[in-house]
Order: C-alpha cells, then sequence, then structure tokens
C-alpha cells in the first residue's frame, strides 16, 4: 500500500478531451469540446491555486470507446498529455478508466490501465494518515460483455471477481481507518430519480454494497460518469454512507471537488470553473430544464462525518 501524509484532494472527472475536436458533442452539443483548452488550463490554473496534496480523477479522460469516433492517434496523444499533466499539478496522482478510455471501436482499456499504473480491470488502495482511499476499477467487464457492447464501449460499470475481492480484503484490512471510495460509473442512484437510466449504473452494484454492508467502515463514495453535482445519504448495513456524484469538467455546471481530510471530518467543496459565459453556452445547449445538473446549493459545501 502506498502512504501519504495528505489532508487536500482535489477529484476531477469526465474531461473528455478532444484537442482540436471537429465540433461540440452530447446529445445537444452541450459538451465544449471546441473549447478545451480554455477549459482545461482554465482547470489547471485553479488547482494549482488551491496545491491539494492529491488529485484525482474518476475517469472519462478522453472521447474514445463509443459514440465520438475519436481518431486513435489523438486518443493516445490526449490520454498521454493528461496522465502528464496532471501528474505534475499535485504531489500524488491517482487515477481510473472510464467507459470511453479506450480507443474508438475496441475493448481495449489496457493503454489506459498503463498509464495509471493499474493491473487489468483492477483498482488500487491508498493510505493516509486518517482514511483508507479505495479506488475501484469500475471497466471490469469480461471479454465476452465487452464484445457484446462493441462497436460501442459497456456504457454500464462492471467490477471484475477478482477485483471485488480486492475490495473485501482493502475494506477488511483498515484497521480503524475510515474508508473512502473513488469509482466511474455509480453505485447507487441520485438523489432525484426522475432523471436516472441504468447506463449511469454499475450493474453489479449490490456485490459492492454487500461488501460495504459486511465491513462498515465506507463513509464516502465518489462517482463520475453522469455529468452533474449530486449528494444522497443512505444507510448500508445500519452505517450511513455519503454517496456524491461529481461534476463534469466539459459539460454546464462545469467544476470539480475539493475534499479537506482531518481526523474526524471530510469536507467537501464545489469549485466551477470561473468560465461563466461557457457554462451558460452548455446550459442552453443542453436544453430547457437542464438546470437540475447543478444540484442544490447545501451540495457545495458540506461535511461528512468520519468516526
Amino acid at each position: 500500500m502506498s502512504q501519504i501524509n495528505g489532508t487536500r484532494i482535489a477529484v476531477m472527472t469526465d474531461t473528455h478531451a478532444w484537442p482540436d475536436a471537429p465540433g461540440a458533442f452530447g446529445g445537444q452539443g452541450e459538451q465544449l469540446q471546441p473549447w478545451f483548452e480554455t477549459v482545461y488550463g482554465t482547470f489547471l490554473a485553479e488547482v494549482k491555486s488551491q496545491a491539494p496534496e492529491i488529485l484525482v480523477h474518476l475517469g472519462d479522460f478522453t472521447c474514445g470507446g463509443g459514440s465520438f469516433d475519436m481518431p486513435h492517434e489523438a486518443f493516445y496523444a490526449a490520454l498521454e498529455r493528461l496522465n502528464g499533466d496532471l501528474r505534475a499539478v499535485a504531489p500524488q496522482f491517482y487515477g481510473l478508466p472510464g467507459n470511453h478510455d479506450c480507443p474508438a471501436g475496441s475493448i481495449d482499456y489496457s493503454f489506459c490501465e498503463g498509464l495509471l499504473g493499474l493491473a487489468p480491470r483492477q483498482g488500487r488502495t491508498v493510505d493516509t494518515d486518517t482514511a483508507r482511499l479505495v479506488f475501484l476499477h469500475s471497466q471490469g467487464h469480461s471479454d465476452e460483455q465487452r464484445r457484446a457492447a462493441l462497436p460501442r464501449d459497456p456504457t454500464s460499470g462492471w467490477i471484475a471477481d477478482a477485483e471485488l475481492e480486492r475490495l473485501d480484503r482493502s475494506l477488511a484490512e483498515a484497521g480503524d481507518r475510515p474508508v473512502i471510495v473513488f469509482t466511474h460509473q455509480l453505485l447507487h442512484p441520485w438523489a432525484d430519480p426522475t432523471h436516472w437510466r441504468d447506463i449511469f449504473a454499475t450493474a453489479n452494484s449490490e456485490a459492492v454494497l454487500e461488501i460495504f454492508a459486511r465491513h462498515g467502515n465506507v463513509r464516502a463514495v465518489f462517482q463520475g460518469h453522469a455529468h452533474l453535482l449530486n449528494k444522497r445519504e443512505v444507510t448500508v448495513g445500519g452505517k450511513p454512507i455519503c454517496f456524491v456524484v461529481a461534476p463534469s469538467l466539459i459539460q454546464y455546471p462545469m467544476g470539480w471537488l475539493l475534499l479537506t481530510l482531518t481526523d474526524d471530518t471530510l469536507r467537501v467543496q464545489y469549485r466551477a470553473l470561473p468560465l461563466p459565459e461557457l457554462s451558460e453556452h452548455s446550459r442552453i445547449a443542453a436544453g430547457s430544464g437542464s438546470e437540475w445538473r447543478a444540484g442544490e446549493l447545501a451540495w457545495q459545501d458540506f461535511t461528512v462525518t468520519l468516526r
């Protein structure tokens, strides 16, 4: 296990990077790939100003996988660029593959896994002074499951059996440390089910929740994939767990999360990128009623009790 003496963690997700993209993506062009350099440069400057000890990317670094048709050379170049840039921003960088972090028309996440220092279909566990961080790899689909999704990527998540076993060991060996879990697809539906679809879920999340219930030491879960800000507290195995969805950088509301760990608490602060005109452009492109993605005001700064 890695050992870190850090308390501030920056969490980003869904950059969907494609420098020099041919246009905006998403159902209505709400993703801001043509403005990627502005969005990404602004984020790097904002994170540097906060000086976190740890930087986490929850996946979908790029526009690979299905639906985008990103050229392979652009995919590889974007992944390498982000991996290098993000490692330079904070003393420690950790990431997870998202469903789009494979070349278009493929089922191969090995290039992304290699850049992130991960074994196939496996995440990692990192200890801080006050908490254990478990990075749960949710692109653990079998080769058969992956082939069935082609030519698209498998949009919903799947935790491989070996990754479930690793999670079980990590929680069992946590000692008196509370556990914080990071993953790409969602382990629990968000607070308002109105817009929920199964494509946002980890398909075998019940197996994960059973492990959480057995050990009772997971206090918070941070997830990406859905491009919105959301928070929900759920009782699992008689203990409360705070399930958080982190917003995308490439789509309204365009932001990231700053976590501050102390011995007893985890403070979560939403940090909007200071690009209001681009954020509004994305909101308008998405159509009427997209404001729900920004979540409630109370979700922009809250505290999770760890002990």
